[in-house]
């Protein structure tokens, strides 16, 4: 796990604010850790949940996982450049879109779908094994019983008119 001071200084460098020589003191980054919490607690809003815990100090640890470092660290350097009057690059910009999309495929979790009661069971539904669920609520026996035991054309149909 990367500490919120690895993923602030990392997020400083990108935008050219801090050198590799230079250290910042930990007031000048309260700024940035409020804004790092900000960015990620929007995100989890927006629904991408990474498991990020709010960041209090420079040595908290960064809960998220580790592939989302990448997307976080240039997302937040981009979110904070004002601030710092940094520059942002169409490199940092990349990197931020890419690892959008990185934070958005782990934290995004899709339920499985649900299929209608209403839904009838047809050719694509069906396989030779132990799966015979069904997907419409009624019995076959309801579903048979429509139209004297079978189910037939609906009235006023162009099929019903030609005699078909």
């Amino acid at each position: 796990m990367a500490t919120a001071a690895q993923v602030l200084e990392a997020s400083l460098k990108r935008i050219l604010v801090q050198g590799a020589d230079a250290e910042l003191q930990a007031d000048e980054f309260s700024d940035a850790i409020f804004s790092m919490n900000n960015y990620m607690l929007d995100l989890d809003a927006q629904g991408v949940k990474l498991g990020y815990t709010v960041v209090t100090s420079l040595s908290d640890e960064v809960t998220i996982p580790l592939g989302a470092l990448r997307g976080a660290i240039a997302n937040i350097a981009i979110e904070i450049s004002p601030d710092y009057g940094g520059d942002i690059s169409s490199g940092l910009v990349r990197a931020a879109e890419s690892g959008l999309k990185t934070m958005q495929q782990l934290g995004i979790v899709l339920g499985e779908t649900a299929f209608p009661s209403t839904l009838p069971r047809g050719s694509g539904n069906y396989d030779n094994s132990t799966n015979s669920r069904k997907y419409y609520g009624c019995t076959e026996e309801e579903i048979l019983s429509e139209t004297t035991g079978a189910i037939g054309v609906e009235t006023g149909t162009q099929d019903e008119i030609d005699g078909s």
